[in-house]
Parts: structure tokens; C-alpha cells; sequence
């Protein structure tokens, strides 16, 4: 069932056979034979997935986590349900920084902007896509500019952290800022102190934290209880920390926090799941999450065509 588009909520989800069930039929479907085209344009580094027959849908952009590299999987699996996608490289590929340090935010807003006019979406829009660091980042750049559309934030921190290795010395002089904003190193915007749950003792999310309620679309965040893939903080509490955060601030968009009991950092699909459990949860515990988010997610994104406002009531 499509989620609905006039509510914000906290979502605990057990995932079980049904959702296995998901994976499978969602491995033996027949295929599309998709357009896999090479960008190297404009300053870009990615890989674009095109559907045979594109719909009136809207595009993404797909960024992966802290290791970089250019990851196409979730961007091939979009496609196959008939998105455009872009699979965009930030670091740690050729033609890209080697680490996730002082990178301009901008370059995620400028791949937003090529892949609207390269493949005209419906109404123009385009949301963003990413996983861990990379879902920090999307949640950052949405907010930076009302040109993102909407986001899907997987087992993201919603502040926003140091470069890589060195994610929360914040009073370490030689630990640089993971992004930059017209040229300048980027912190997060705290809470203002009457707004925090703990005013003696308060968050990385209060202190740092990412301005979700300035993102001109809706947001779905995706976590597991057991991840242990984020340094000084989990994926689940910082999620809700955001969440949070908009419901004091009033955001008038939909915003849902899908979590899943026993399912660790490695959750951003596609399904089936082939991982180890490295960052957290068990095998099943991860494979159930991600066979269950993965059509949430497409029908999150889905939702976006619709030329009704996405407000709460």
C-alpha cells in the first residue's frame, strides 16, 4: 500500500516471511533492458540508468556512503521500476577526491540539475537517494536548496559530521569539515538551547544538526535498531532526532522514520541481500529490512508525480 501522503510518524516494522517473500518475487521478475550510459560531463562522475520506455516519473539521485566509489546497484534496481537514476560518484572513484573532505555540496545540486534537464522528469522533480554518509549528504543538500524534491535518507547521521575518519572532532583544529557551502567549511545549525531534550548534556544532532526542516519536500528516513555503522551516534536515535526536529519546527511536509527491530547499518538495498552484517543487526535481521523498505521506498518515490502538495493536514 502507498504510503499516505498526509502523515508523519514513526514507523516500527516487523519484517518477516512476508517481507522475504518481497525479495524473492522481487528477483524473479523479468527484467527491463535498461540504457546504462557513462557521465563524464559538466564535472560529473556517475552513471546513468534509463528504463526502455520512460515514465511520468520523477528522477533520482543516488549517493552511497563514507567509502565512495561509484555504486550502481540501487541506481540499476530504480531503473528496472521505471525511474531515471543517477548513480553519482562524490569521492574515492577517478575523476573525484580521494576522501570525503571539504567537498562542495553544490556538486550534488548541480548532478540534481543535469539529470532534470537531461531526462525532463515528471513535474521537474527529482529527489535524492543515499545511504549512511551519502544519506547525510542528501539530507544536506536538501536542505540547502528547495531544488530537491524529496529524499530517502538509509541509515544517515542528521548532523552534520567532520571528513572522513575524524566523523566528530569537532574541536580537533586539524579535523576539516566533510563539506563546504559557497566556499566555506559547513557545520550544522543547533537547536536553539529551549528547544533541546537535554540542555546540560545535549546531542551531536542538537549541537550540529542538519536544518531538515528548511528540505522543500517530503523525507523518508529508513534505520535498524542493531546498526553500529555510525560513529558517535546510531542511525536510529538520530533519526529520530530529526524527526524531532521538523515536528517542533512545524514542517507542513510529510516526513516517516521507517525502522526495522534486528536489521544493522547495511540496509539500503536492492533486495535480495548478500551482505555480512558488518555494520550491525543479523543476516536476517538486515535482509528482512531491506526486503521490506525497498518497495516503501518506491512508492515514496512514486508519490512524488502526484500534482496534489504533499502537506500534512
Amino acid at each position: 500500500m502507498p504510503l499516505n501522503p498526509r502523515i508523519a510518524r514513526r514507523n516500527v516494522i516487523l519484517a518477516g516471511a512476508a517481507a522475504l517473500a518481497a525479495g524473492g518475487a522481487y528477483e524473479i521478475q523479468k527484467k527491463p533492458v535498461l540504457q546504462r550510459i557513462p557521465v563524464r560531463q559538466a564535472g560529473l562522475v556517475g552513471t546513468l540508468f534509463l528504463p526502455p520506455n520512460p515514465s511520468a516519473l520523477p528522477a533520482v539521485v543516488s549517493l552511497t556512503g563514507a567509502m565512495g566509489g561509484l555504486f550502481e546497484a540501487p541506481a540499476e534496481a530504480l531503473a528496472q521500476a521505471g525511474f531515471a537514476v543517477l548513480a553519482l560518484a562524490t569521492h574515492n572513484t577517478e575523476g573525484r577526491p580521494a576522501t570525503l573532505r571539504l567537498q562542495p555540496v553544490e556538486y550534488v545540486l548541480e548532478a540534481v540539475e543535469w539529470l532534470r534537464q537531461w531526462v525532463q522528469p515528471a513535474r521537474g522533480r527529482v529527489a535524492l537517494r543515499g545511504w549512511s554518509r551519502g544519506g547525510e549528504l542528501a539530507l544536506l543538500a536538501a536542505s540547502l536548496s528547495p531544488a530537491v524534491n524529496g529524499v530517502i535518507a538509509y541509515a544517515p547521521r542528521t548532523y552534520v559530521g567532520r571528513e572522513q575518519n575524524k566523523p566528530n572532532n569537532f574541536g580537533d583544529p586539524t579535523a576539516a569539515a566533510a563539506f563546504t557551502w559557497r566556499g566555506e567549511p559547513l557545520d550544522g545549525v543547533p537547536l536553539p538551547e529551549a528547544m533541546r531534550i537535554n540542555r546540560t548534556s545535549p546531542s551531536l544532532e542538537d549541537l550540529h544538526g542538519i536544518a531538515v526542516e528548511r528540505i522543500a519536500g517530503p523525507i523518508m528516513f529508513v534505520s535498524g535498531s542493531a546498526d553500529t555503522g555510525l560513529a558517535g551516534t546510531t542511525a536510529d536515535f538520530s533519526c529520530d532526532r530529526a524527526m524531532r526536529r521538523l515536528e517542533l519546527f512545524k514542517s507542513p511536509w510529510r516526513h516517516t522514520h521507517d525502522h526495522y527491530p534486528d536489521a544493522g547499518h547495511d540496509i539500503a538495498g536492492p533486495p535480495p541481500y548478500a551482505g555480512q552484517a558488518e555494520g550491525g543487526g543479523t543476516i536476517a535481521g538486515n535482509a528482512n529490512a531491506i526486503a521490506a523498505s525497498w518497495p516503501r521506498a518506491i512508492d515514496f518515490l512514486r508519490s512524488l508525480e502526484s500534482p496534489e502538495p504533499f502537506f500534512r493536514e
